[in-house]
């Protein structure tokens, strides 16, 4: 078991979601030389498009391509993630168990269920992993900052990241999800995510974050907590 710390632990909902939020971020720094892990919070087994086990093996194949230090699945539930105690102790242990300085989820406003019940569980477990009575198989530890990445939505953005060199290969990567965004078995009259102008529109996306900021492409984030400013260097 690989439990050497991470810089960032990205939190997904469901496979695929970090690589469309935040990829050309996670590209952008293991290239930087940080060590990059993402936690899927379900399997995906609830979308309309693949199942679980095609699912696991395109995560796979995204991991690689992006040289991801790690990646996991705490299997909560498509359709069923909660903030529970529960499900807080695994979380918990995860931001412990890779001693990780920044997390990061999307927001608590995303329009998915499990979006927003993801953004509420992971910023119980960044408050609680710091807790020493509260006991799990890891020790106490203190992560610096939490982090919400959007997928769809942007607004609103507390800082953005420039990733102009990075955006052709997250398209890349985003191909490794086949049954999402290349042969997906479309029930009639669908008309949302996996359809063929969906690249198009991340491309128009992250294009206008990027024209937020002066540059090609970039991917916003979301601080509830104030930044200073220059951004430390571990942002930039």
């Amino acid at each position: 078991m690989n439990d050497a710390p991470l810089d960032m632990l990205v939190f997904a909902p469901h496979p695929d979601d970090a690589e469309l939020g935040m990829g050309g971020t996670i590209l952008k720094s293991i290239a930087a030389g940080k060590r990059v892990g993402v936690i899927d919070l379900t399997r995906g087994e609830l979308g309309t498009k693949g199942d679980a086990a095609a699912r696991a093996r395109e995560a796979q194949d995204a991991s690689q391509a992006m040289g991801l230090h790690y990646r996991g699945n705490l299997d909560l539930g498509d359709g069923k993630v909660t903030d529970n105690e529960g499900n807080r102790r695994k979380a918990v242990d995860a931001i412990r168990r890779f001693r990780c300085t920044q997390v990061y989820v999307c927001p608590p406003f995303d329009r998915h269920p499990d979006h927003q019940a993801a953004a509420k569980l992971i910023q119980a477990a960044f408050f609680l992993a710091r807790l020493p009575k509260l006991e799990t198989e890891y020790p106490a530890f203190s992560p610096r900052r939490l982090f919400h990445y959007f997928i769809h939505d942007w607004r609103t953005i507390s800082f953005a990241v420039d990733i102009t060199e990075y955006f052709p290969p997250k398209k890349e990567i985003l191909l490794s999800y086949r049954s999402q965004f290349i042969d997906p078995d479309l029930p009639p009259n669908y008309r949302y995510i996996g359809t063929s102008h969906y690249f198009q529109q991340i491309e128009a996306y992250n294009r206008t974050i990027g024209a937020a900021i002066g540059v090609e492409f970039a991917e916003g984030y979301f601080s509830e907590s104030p930044l200073s400013l220059p951004l430390p260097a571990d942002l930039e």
